[in-house]
């Protein structure tokens, strides 16, 4: 299943190809270029990426790359995992996204939102019931126009990358894939595992 993302209209450009990997199909060169991407991205964060490693939390299980000149310019990884609703003794499976990023100097050319479709096309292929992530404030417009969903009612427990749990509101995020944004459950809902 590992491919090309078909790009959606008049989203981003020609100059970019979008794919889908899985994590074991990438060599040395591919990590240590994704992880350039992500320092670059990240900066102004309290972590690094270095060398090869292009993961901090958990590792993903793929991840969607745009690429320019065969260099990256946009990127998100993808795990599915079970979140836990306590409330409701279930557990849910989702495509945990995370490390969403686009080059520094590209921002501004829409390659975020072709990104997001991108993502929504393996989720898709997944056939995962929901897509679900966590981000700052600051950026949930930029999800809620890609089609995602604020779960604003919802504490989020998660395990962050220095071990330490973190309880949340206001932001995660959640699109509906194979299942309705209605049947997600109320209450608190837990990640028992560190975030991508």
């Amino acid at each position: 299943m590992t491919g090309a993302v078909a790009q959606a209209p008049g989203v981003g450009d020609r100059d970019t190809t979008w794919s889908w990997r899985w994590e074991t199909s990438l060599d040395v060169v591919a990590h240590t270029q994704i992880a350039a991407l992500l320092a670059r991205s990240y900066a102004r964060r309290s972590w690094s990426f270095t060398d090869a490693r292009s993961w901090f939390g958990a590792r993903p299980e793929l991840r969607v790359v745009g690429c320019r000149d065969g260099e990256p310019v946009a990127h998100a990884g993808v795990v599915r995992r079970f979140l836990r609703a306590p409330d409701h003794d279930v557990s849910l499976l989702v495509g945990d996204v995370g490390l969403v990023a686009v080059h520094p100097d590209l921002q501004g050319e829409r390659l975020g939102s072709a990104l997001m479709g991108a993502v929504a096309a393996v989720l898709t292929e997944l056939a995962v019931p929901y897509g679900f992530l966590t981000c700052d404030s600051a950026v949930r417009p930029f999800y809620e126009r890609c089609g995602w969903t604020a779960m604003t009612d919802h504490v989020v427990r998660s395990i962050r990358v220095d071990q330490a749990l973190e309880e949340h509101r206001r932001n995660a995020m959640l699109l509906p894939v194979t299942s309705s944004v209605d049947a997600w459950p109320s209450g608190p809902i837990e990640r028992n595992g560190q975030e991508i």
